[in-house]
């Protein structure tokens, strides 16, 4: 009887504080919702939504207007400042003038950078003072110049670039930097282009625009989709990319534990238990698998109703664990239609024995004893 009461003993304890890396099995059963203190439901695998509908890792709602709340006729100051870089070509028709015994009429003079002091100077025409004119104003005064050595000239000067009147781009691109505003009127997919790129997909990036005291966000995926949202950029617009990629957790008996970034609504289940390597042989309980989500519950009321209710949320979330038991064969058909969501948490947890073994090495440790009396030290 005396042998039986230290396994007794390991029994209860086992029972009520046993070491271990993670939750029991059996303590799925008893969660609840710390906001509602409801008990959370545990769902066999077989009962789970395998993709939601309507839900995406960068839901917005449907009042929400994006960056199409900074929408404006883009950039048309043409007036010329110092650093802009111009463009002149000349023309003349005559038959007797400056061009008359060349085969062109047309003549590139070249590009120019207005100085510190607001002036070019050009050929035939010479020094213009340029600051706050017009291109057209630019125009007439070298056809006025050219007169007397051409018999019918004319004058076209394009603003090829207007370093001053630029916005940025940083993030998540590939080349960040400042961009010079051009005639073209750059819009947000123009100024993503000359950075390179977003450098993750479309349903993983989000796109910032800040303009002095006002921001606005946006999906990428929404700014290619929605042309309202891909808006003309002003001088000194700040455009920044995150990278919003969705994310599942792995841990627990798992070969790879930690954090995984997948591209939404592409990961099922068993890609995702690919990621983490599987379980491990000497440690994980088969059957006993679970994924834990904030599960999205969608309101086709509130959805409906949101534009006379502005602030309205028609998507929430509720707790849900759902259970696979891979000794099952069914759930690994299942495991290749589940859609894995951002913020998913995989948990494999450990067989009973191995825990039980964990306890019985922490008591099968010996007690220490004193140390013997050093030689000389007096001790009997």
């Amino acid at each position: 009887m005396r042998k039986l009461a230290p396994f007794v003993f390991v029994a209860v304890l086992s029972a009520c504080a046993r070491p271990s890396d993670g939750p029991t099995a059996g303590g799925f059963y008893s969660a609840t919702d710390p906001r509602t203190n409801e008990r959370i439901p545990v769902v066999r695998l077989a009962d789970a939504p395998m993709n939601p509908v309507g839900i995406t890792p960068l839901a917005y709602s449907a009042t929400d207007p994006g960056l199409s709340v900074l929408r404006s006729g883009g950039f048309a100051d043409n007036r010329l400042r110092r650093g802009d870089v111009i463009e002149v070509t000349i023309l003349d028709t005559g038959e007797e003038g400056l061009f008359s015994s060349t085969d062109s009429k047309t003549l590139n003079l070249g590009r120019f950078t207005v100085d510190s002091a607001g002036t070019v100077t050009l050929p035939f025409v010479g020094r213009q003072r340029v600051l706050e004119s017009s291109p057209e104003a630019l125009q007439a005064r070298i056809v006025s110049g050219l007169k007397g050595s051409a018999v019918n000239p004319q004058a076209v000067v394009t603003v090829v670039e207007k370093p001053t009147s630029g916005f940025t781009v940083n993030g998540d691109v590939r080349s960040a930097g400042r961009f010079p505003l051009t005639a073209r009127r750059e819009r947000v997919l123009d100024a993503i282009a000359l950075a390179g790129g977003a450098s993750s997909g479309p349903s993983a990036a989000n796109v910032t625009l800040i303009r002095g005291k006002q921001r606005a966000s946006a999906p990428l995926s929404r700014v290619l989709s929605d042309d309202r949202q891909n808006v003309y950029l002003l001088p000194d617009d700040q455009l920044f990319i995150e990278d919003d990629s969705p994310s599942f957790t792995a841990f627990g008996a798992f070969k790879s534990v930690g954090e995984f970034e997948f591209e939404a609504g592409k990961l099922t289940l068993m890609q995702a238990f690919s990621r983490a390597g599987g379980l491990l042989d000497d440690r994980a309980d088969a059957s006993n698998f679970y994924v834990l989500r904030n599960q999205p519950v969608y309101s086709q009321v509130a959805a409906a109703t949101a534009g006379k209710n502005p602030g309205t949320p028609f998507v929430t979330t509720k707790p849900a664990i759902y259970r696979v038991d891979l000794k099952d064969v069914s759930n690994l058909a299942l495991m290749q239609q589940f859609k894995m969501m951002d913020g998913d948490i995989l948990y494999a947890s450990n067989s009973g024995l191995v825990d039980f073994a964990k306890l019985f090495t922490i008591y099968q440790k010996s007690v220490p004893t004193a140390a013997a009396p050093l030689p000389g030290s007096g001790g009997n």
